[in-house]
């Protein structure tokens, strides 16, 4: 009894002990995806010169939240890499947006625009000494789609659009 009772107390205190080292080494071996904000545009659609001086990308921040039939979008175009200021000036419909901004003067003489195979919804258009970034869900292949909010943010386009089957 004597001999049960101290290996009861040995193992009251010595289980805790390796439940804590599995799990403190169990946490160390998984690795810890940083949750950081995005700085830099996540997706870079690239142009196809036609004449001018052109940058190379345009920088998207896109951001999908998938639920159960669909998923929200949303979108803010990086136009601050050659403009500096951006305006909404066409929303006709709830699937179609467009907004300009002014190019700076070293890309004023861009003609060129995205390619946009990947993303056909997303355009950039270079003309006129202005780009115009298109948001256009009729391209999209799904029963339902909507753009829900639109705006200029800290003068770059915003755009969030939803899907659903």
């Amino acid at each position: 009894m004597n001999k049960l009772a101290k290996l009861t107390i040995f193992s009251g205190v010595l289980c805790p002990l390796v439940v804590v080292g599995v799990i403190a080494t169990t946490a160390k071996a998984q690795p810890q995806s940083a949750q950081e904000p995005l700085f830099t545009p996540n997706v870079q659609m690239k142009i196809q010169r036609t004449s001018g001086t052109c940058p190379q990308t345009v920088g998207l921040w896109w951001i999908g939240l998938p639920y159960e039939g669909g998923a929200e979008h949303t979108v803010a175009a990086d136009t601050r890499a050659f403009a500096d200021t951006t305006q909404l000036v066409a929303s006709k419909s709830k699937l179609f947006v467009e907004f300009v901004s002014p190019l700076r003067s070293n890309y004023a003489s861009c003609v060129g625009q995205t390619q946009g195979q990947e993303h056909p919804f997303y355009n950039v258009q270079f003309k006129n000494k202005k780009a115009y970034f298109r948001v256009d869900l009729r391209k999209v292949n799904a029963p339902a789609q909507l753009i829900t909010y639109k705006s200029v943010v800290a003068s770059r386009p915003y755009v969030r659009w939803a899907i659903a089957d």
